[in-house]
This record gives C-alpha cells, sequence and structure tokens, in this order.
C-alpha cells in the first residue's frame, strides 16, 4: 500500500519549510524567533498562574471554614431525641444524620480547628492549594504506614489522615507566601522548568545546524509549557465554579443554623416538631451533607506521569449544587428551605 498523497504532500511541505527556513534566515535570526514565543508561553503562563491561585486560596479556605462550622450542627445532633433513622429531602436519596454523624462532624470541626490553631491555615504554608485540590485525600482515613511512606511526609504514630497527622506531628511550615502555594499546582500539572541553558550563548553564529537543534529544543519546550498552561486554564474553571457553588451554600446553611440553634435551644424532641420545624431540621441537616460531598471532592486523579480533571466526581459536585436550587441561576441560593418530601 502506498502512502497517502495528503501524508506525502505535508512531509514534504515540511521539510522544504525547514529548508527554506534555514536558507532565508541567519543564526541569530533562528535563535530569537524561537526565544520570542517561548517568551510569550512564558507570559501566558504567568498570567494563567496569577488567575489561578486567588481562586485556589478561596477554595482551600471555604473548605477549612465550612468544616469548622459543622461542628454546629454536630452540636446539635448530639443532644436531640428520637431522631429518625433516615431522612429525605425532595426527590433526593435517603440520607442519616443522627448521632454517629454527629461524633464524625464533631471530630472533623475539631480537627479543623487545629489546624488553625497551629497556624497551619495560613496562605504560604500550602494548606490551602491541597485542601482545594484535593479535599478527600487530605481527610481519607488511611492507614498509618501509608502516611509514613508519603515523599517527605513527617513519620507519625498519630492520626489516620493527612491533616491529623500534621497536627499530631506538630509539623511547623513557615509561610511562604503565594510562591509556596503556586509550587504545589505547577509540580502537580506538570509544569516545566522556566529556567534553562539551553546553549545559546556557546553558540557559533555560523552554525545553522546547531541553531535549528536548539531552536527545536526551545519549541518543545514552548509547547510542553503552553500544555500546562491549558491545563492551569482547565483547573481554574473547574476552581471558579466551585468556589461560587460552595459560597452559596455555605451562606445558605449559616443561615438555616443559626435558626435550628434557635429552635433546639430548648426543644430537642424531633417527634414533637411540626412540619414546619421538621423541614428546617431536615434541610439544614441535607445542606450540610451536600457540602460534606462537594469539599470532599479531589479535583485532579493520577494517570500515569499526569495528574488529570477528576471529571466524574467534580461533574458530580456541580449537579448537586443545581439540583438544590434548580429554580434559580445554577448556583444561586434565595428561596429556601422547602418542604420535606413526605
Amino acid at each position: 500500500m502506498g502512502v497517502p498523497m495528503a501524508v506525502w504532500i505535508a512531509a514534504g511541505l515540511g521539510a522544504a519549510g525547514i529548508k527554506i527556513y534555514r536558507e532565508m534566515r541567519n543564526v541569530k535570526q533562528i535563535i530569537e524567533n524561537a526565544e520570542a514565543r517561548y517568551d510569550d508561553e512564558k507570559y501566558a503562563f504567568y498570567q494563567a498562574q496569577k488567575k489561578i491561585m486567588p481562586a485556589t486560596i478561596a477554595l482551600g479556605k471555604l473548605k477549612v471554614e465550612s468544616w469548622v462550622s459543622l461542628g454546629r450542627l454536630a452540636t446539635i445532633l448530639l443532644k436531640m431525641e428520637h431522631l429518625p433513622r433516615q431522612m429525605t429531602y425532595l426527590s433526593f436519596e435517603n440520607f442519616r444524620m443522627g448521632k454517629p454523624e454527629g461524633e464524625i462532624l464533631k471530630e472533623k470541626a475539631q480537627l479543623v480547628q487545629a489546624v488553625i490553631n497551629q497556624e497551619l491555615a495560613v496562605e504560604g504554608t500550602g494548606i490551602f492549594t491541597a485542601l482545594c485540590l484535593y479535599g478527600a485525600t487530605m481527610t481519607q482515613k488511611l492507614d498509618k504506614q501509608e502516611l509514613n511512606q508519603l515523599p517527605g511526609f513527617p513519620r507519625c504514630e498519630k492520626g489516620s489522615t493527612i491533616l491529623e497527622a500534621l497536627v499530631a506531628s506538630k509539623f511547623k511550615i513557615k509561610p511562604a507566601g503565594m510562591v509556596a502555594e503556586a509550587a504545589i499546582i505547577n509540580s502537580l500539572l506538570n509544569v516545566p522548568n522556566l529556567i534553562t541553558d539551553f546553549g545559546v550563548t556557546e553558540l557559533d553564529e555560523k552554525d545553522k545546524t546547531k541553531a535549528m537543534e536548539i531552536k527545536d529544543k526551545i519549541d518543545y519546550r514552548s509547547m510542553e509549557l503552553a500544555d500546562a498552561v491549558g491545563r492551569i486554564r482547565r483547573v481554574h474553571a473547574v476552581i471558579e465554579r466551585l468556589v461560587t457553588g460552595l459560597q452559596k451554600l455555605q451562606t445558605e446553611y449559616l443561615v438555616q443554623i443559626a435558626n435550628l440553634e434557635a429552635l433546639t435551644a430548648n426543644k430537642v424532641d424531633f417527634e414533637k416538631y411540626d412540619a414546619k420545624e421538621q423541614t428546617l431540621f431536615v434541610y439544614t441537616c441535607f445542606l450540610v451533607k451536600t457540602l460534606r460531598s462537594v469539599t470532599r471532592t479531589d479535583l485532579l486523579l493520577k494517570r500515569g506521569s499526569f495528574n488529570v480533571l477528576n471529571t466524574i466526581d467534580i461533574r458530580n459536585s456541580i449537579e448537586l449544587i443545581r439540583a438544590v436550587f434548580p429554580e434559580l441561576d445554577p448556583y444561586a441560593i434565595e428561596d429556601a428551605p422547602k418542604k420535606v418530601k413526605k
């Protein structure tokens, strides 16, 4: 079978183009053109990084604030009487929110408060970026041996989550500003080293063959950086959507938990609540269930040597937020609580 004509022509044009390019330009022009393209990609990278970092920090802070505030519902759950074994809100699947769940919420709130008390939840320690990108991984119960085997992680006999291990080890991190936070994203998204000696200074101004070799190296680095910028922009878009959604959810939860605290101050028997009071209780619990689900979504997954977007779980989280407030803008929250499904 012969080579398809289109392939033959493309190969011929490419080879001819390189030949003409070499003949029409001197060594200086060849290198300057390649470096100009690389400078454009570096500028695009710096702009993408500049935009993603505030959103990353915002999502990390939102998770910390949300998890601490869950302790307010924990206090209520642990003092309530005659709670139903399962709760139902509208057409969503049944869920549990009783004393066992209250203990879990209390433990989580206390853990995150300990992180705050040890000044780990500070911009520049990397905690916000880690929580933004890996909410589940940072809080998932792991075997102690698994924790101790993490690269660069301090050995720790206590704690079974990464956050617990950080607190238990009294791990001190000196805040290093946005650079430290950005370094995590750059590493996870395979951003290439921007400072590289391509050998330009040693290049003979008459050696076009060597100039073309250096040009190819610079162009390849430009393509690598362009790919990294694309990944950063995609992650940034996801983070911004989740920040918007979580802000709405958290705002609504804080309103409803205040109402529930007022209700349960002197009334702790669920069976004695009227329909409106039960609706308030179940709706607030449902908001907490939703908050926990969304905040524990890992945004990245490991695929070979690359980290890629966790598309399925991200989509599920976004659709869950939309489903909670279908009558408004996808993330808007105004009219609630609604009636509990009977």
